[in-house]
């Protein structure tokens, strides 16, 4: 009897072992850390529960420059990961490399989405993740500009809503910037902060114009509305008074304090902010000129490799897919505050309950309605560090902002006409 015993334990054991074997085990190589990387975490076990022929194995790089440098490591030595975060001009680059396996025979087989489930995700990003035609990459992690402010100094001054327009936001910070005993060091400032590129290009937007021009191969961010958009953030700092660029601190930990009454952000801050807010926090949409809507979008997509076997790629695709349901997707936005890529996710009961709970939080995920995505060319993958020394000259008064702008866009037409 012990013996018929012993071979039918020895069986179970086997057999387990075999349905071990039989997984197939994909690797994801990702940036996110702290309440992020948990709930990537959280959900990618549960995918796995549902999904028990499939392991994923996470790879947490830390930030997005060492993802960066170990992907094109990877790629050089044709040992790239299943899947992977990626950033629009890393993409370029891949695919130029023949590197990439394009999603569309996933997304229009019989496995794939419907054009009902298609048309549901945000135009932009659409647009965003195909070349040519084809999707190269699917939306991933998604973000919008905002502001979080002070509700309870903007009541405390009589400011009932927040600014609509940049003309009325700067009237506004002039009232949040406050020198209690005029010894002209504020205790508190309108807002804070560096360098700006966000903000600058999403206003650059906004006056109908574009970081570069990709067909004649030439900058436009030095131009007329480029310049306007300088001198009012010189104006912020240097006339006004009422923005703290100079000095080198946190302003989301001044904001915090209450030594800021706005910041810019982008809507993921939430998620690191809410356990340490002490006073009623707002988020709004940010400013227009001229009435003119315009946001460009952050964060990255999601590829994957060719270096891969079918069923490796067929459950990367099936991984992907689940992850960007409206279920989903309303699970992660509300736990990390990412935008959720389809509008159908803003209908999850779970979701909901957090739009009616946080003040202005779905009027901030409404500016996906009208945005847009930096430029994909290999050229703004250091066009984005030429601009962004650029404006730290004109605002620290080291260069005028037209000649800092001209500098920039010579250094990206240079290295244009030199690949």
């Amino acid at each position: 009897m012990k013996k018929i015993v012993y071979i039918w334990l020895i069986l179970i054991i086997i057999s387990a072992c075999r349905r071990v074997h039989t997984k197939v085990q994909i690797t994801f190589w990702h940036a996110m850390g702290g309440p992020l990387g948990k709930t990537l975490e959280t959900m990618v076990r549960q995918f796995e529960q549902e999904n028990p022929d499939v392991k994923i194995v996470l790879v947490g790089m830390g930030d997005y420059g060492a993802l960066a440098q170990k992907l094109m490591g990877a790629v050089a030595v044709n040992n790239p990961p299943t899947i992977a975060q990626v950033y629009e001009t890393w993409t370029t680059q891949f695919l130029e490399q023949d590197q990439l396996f394009p999603l569309d025979s996933f997304i229009y087989s019989s496995q794939g989405l419907t054009a009902e489930e298609i048309n549901d995700i945000y135009p932009v990003l659409i647009e965003n993740n195909r070349w040519n035609g084809k999707f190269v990459s699917f939306p991933f992690n998604k973000s919008v500009p905002v502001y979080f402010y002070n509700k309870k100094l903007f009541d405390s001054l009589g400011i009932k809503e927040f600014p609509k327009t940049w003309d009325e936001l700067r009237v506004v910070l002039k009232k949040l910037t406050i020198d209690y005993n005029n010894d002209n060091k504020p205790e508190i400032w309108g807002t804070g902060g560096g360098v700006n590129l966000w903000q600058f290009g999403c206003m650059l937007y906004q006056q109908n114009c574009r970081f570069l021009d990709e067909e004649k191969k030439k900058a436009s961010f030095n131009s007329d509305a480029g310049i306007k958009i300088v001198k009012y953030m010189i104006d912020l700092v240097h006339k006004d008074s009422t923005c703290n660029f100079l000095s080198g601190y946190e302003p989301q930990n001044d904001f915090l304090s209450g030594k800021l009454g706005l910041i810019w952000g982008t809507i993921v801050s939430w998620a690191f902010m809410q356990d340490k807010m002490t006073f009623p926090v707002g988020i709004a949409p940010i400013p227009k000129w001229e009435g003119r809507p315009a946001v460009l979008i952050y964060g990255t997509n999601i590829a994957l490799f060719k270096n891969t076997t079918d069923k490796q790629r067929e459950a990367a695709w099936r991984f992907i897919k689940w992850f960007t349901r409206p279920k989903q997707q309303a699970y992660w936005a509300k736990n990390t505050f990412y935008v959720p890529i389809c509008r159908s996710a803003l209908n999850e009961p779970e979701y909901r309950q957090l739009l009616d709970k946080i003040s202005g939080l779905k009027e901030a995920i409404a500016q996906l309605e009208y945005g847009y995505f930096e430029p994909r060319g290999e050229e703004w993958f250091s066009g984005r560090r030429y601009l962004g020394e650029a404006l730290e000259e004109a605002l620290r008064l080291k260069n005028t902002p037209k000649a800092a702008l001209d500098n920039a866009a010579q250094k990206i037409e240079k290295e244009w006409r030199t690949k």
